[in-house]
C-alpha cells in the first residue's frame, strides 16, 4: 500500500497543528508495514528529509510552488496519480478536492464556526467555503477530541459514523525530570523564577487579556510571581501588548515569541503552575504537555479542556478575571494543592501518548485504502 501524506501544513515555527502533523506522521514512519510506503508531498522543506533518506519506505517529493492552497488544489492532486497512492492523509481541514484517492482528513476544531470573531475574515471564509467540500470528499475524517466530533457533526452534518475520535499525545521530552539545560533555558529568555505561564499562539482565541486581568489582581496581593506567556504572535497580538501597558504589567509579563524546541520543556517543568484560559480548544496541547511535565494545571471549563484534563486540574470560567486570578492565587500559595494536582496530572497523562495516537490513524489510512 502507498499511503500519500500532505505535509504543507508545516511551518517553520511550529504551533499545534504543525506539532500533530510532524509528531503522528514521525510516529507512523516507525510503524509501517513490510509491504507499506510512505510519500510526503510538500511545497516546502519538510524537515523530514534527513529521515527520510535512512529508510527504504519513506519517499519526500517536493514541488516549489510558493502558494499553499493553490499547491494543494491544483499541483498535490498530480502527484499522487503520478505516484500511485492508494490513500492520502490531510492533517489541516482540508484536502485536495480533485484527487481521485480515498483520503483521509483531520479536522482539529470548529473555532471559525463557533468563534469567528477570534480569526480574521480571510480564514473564515476559506474554512467555512473549503472545509464542508473536504468532508464530503473525504472516506473518512479524524477528530481530537469527543467535543469536535460532536462540532463537525452539528455544524457540518458529517455522518457520525464517519468521524473517528484520536487523541493527541505528549512528546517524551515533557516530563517531571529536571535536565541540565533547564537553566539555559531560564537564562535564554530571561525568565524570573517564580511564574505562572502561558504557552500557545498570542491571538484572540487564547483568551489573554482576560488572563492578564486576572494575573493583575494575583500581581498585586504576591509581588514575587512572575507570568510568561510563551507563543509566536498571530492575528492580534497586539491588543495583548496595549493591555499589559494599561495596567503597567511589561515588568511582570514576560512575552519570550516563539520558543525553540529544545527550551520548551524546560519552561514547562519549572513553572509553579499552567494556565490555559482558551475560549475553545479542538483538543488542547500545551495542557498535557503541562501535565506531563508534572506542572499544575488550570484550565477554562468550556469545550474540550475537561475532556483532556479530566480531574487532574483546576477549572475556571474564561469569561472571568476574577475566577482566574482565585485559582492562580490558590495554586502558588498552597503546596499540599500544587502537589495533589502534579500527582494527578502526572497519572492523567500516561492516558495519552503519540504512538497511540499514530497507531489508531493508520489503521483508518489502511481501512480507507481497502474499501
Amino acid at each position: 500500500m502507498r499511503i500519500g501524506v500532505d505535509l504543507s501544513a508545516i511551518q517553520p515555527t511550529k504551533s499545534g497543528v504543525d506539532w500533530y502533523t510532524h509528531r503522528v506522521i514521525q510516529e507512523m514512519m516507525n510503524l509501517l508495514g513490510p509491504d507499506e510506503q510512505m510519500y510526503l508531498f510538500s511545497n516546502r522543506e519538510t524537515g523530514f528529509e534527513p529521515e527520510a533518506d535512512g529508510r527504504d519506505n519513506v519517499t519526500v517529493v517536493r514541488n516549489g510552488f510558493t502558494y499553499q492552497e493553490p499547491w494543494r488544489q491544483f499541483i498535490l492532486p498530480g502527484l499522487l496519480r503520478r505516484h500511485n497512492i492508494d490513500v492520502c492523509f490531510f492533517t489541516n481541514f482540508v484536502l485536495s478536492v480533485a484527487a481521485s484517492c480515498p483520503m483521509v482528513l483531520t479536522i482539529h476544531d470548529l473555532s471559525v464556526w463557533l468563534y469567528p470573531r477570534t480569526h480574521s475574515l480571510r480564514n473564515v471564509i476559506w474554512a467555512r467555503m473549503l472545509v464542508p467540500i473536504s468532508t464530503r470528499r473525504s472516506r473518512s475524517i479524524i477528530a481530537d477530541s469527543n467535543n469536535t466530533k460532536i462540532d463537525i457533526v452539528h455544524l457540518i452534518k458529517a455522518r457520525s459514523s464517519k468521524v473517528s475520535v484520536i487523541h493527541l499525545g505528549a512528546p517524551d521530552e515533557c516530563n517531571p525530570e529536571p535536565q541540565p539545560e533547564d537553566e539555559e533555558a531560564m537564562q535564554h529568555y530571561g525568565i524570573i523564577k517564580p511564574y505562572i505561564l502561558f504557552v500557545g499562539t498570542l491571538e484572540p482565541r487564547k483568551n489573554l487579556n482576560m488572563l492578564i486581568q486576572g494575573f493583575d489582581q494575583v500581581a498585586k496581593s504576591r509581588p514575587d510571581i512572575h507570568m510568561v506567556l510563551a507563543g509566536r504572535r498571530g492575528w492580534m497580538a497586539q491588543a495583548i501588548f496595549d493591555e499589559l501597558e494599561r495596567r503597567d504589567l511589561l515588568g511582570r509579563v514576560h512575552i519570550t515569541g516563539y520558543v525553540k524546541e529544545q527550551y520548551l520543556p524546560a519552561l514547562y517543568r519549572q513553572a509553579s503552575a499552567f494556565i490555559y484560559p482558551s475560549l475553545y480548544e479542538g483538543f488542547g496541547l500545551p495542557p498535557l504537555e503541562a501535565m506531563s511535565s508534572g506542572t499544575p494545571v488550570i484550565v477554562s471549563n468550556s469545550s474540550s479542556l475537561p475532556e483532556v484534563v479530566g480531574d487532574a486540574g483546576l477549572y475556571v470560567d474564561p469569561l472571568s478575571a476574577d475566577d482566574m486570578a482565585r485559582a492562580m492565587e490558590a495554586v502558588v500559595s498552597d503546596p499540599e494543592l500544587a502537589m495533589s494536582l502534579r500527582n494527578k496530572g502526572l497519572e492523567r497523562a500516561k492516558q495519552f501518548s503519540w504512538k497511540k495516537t499514530a497507531e489508531r490513524t493508520l489503521d483508518i489510512l489502511r481501512e480507507a485504502a481497502s474499501i
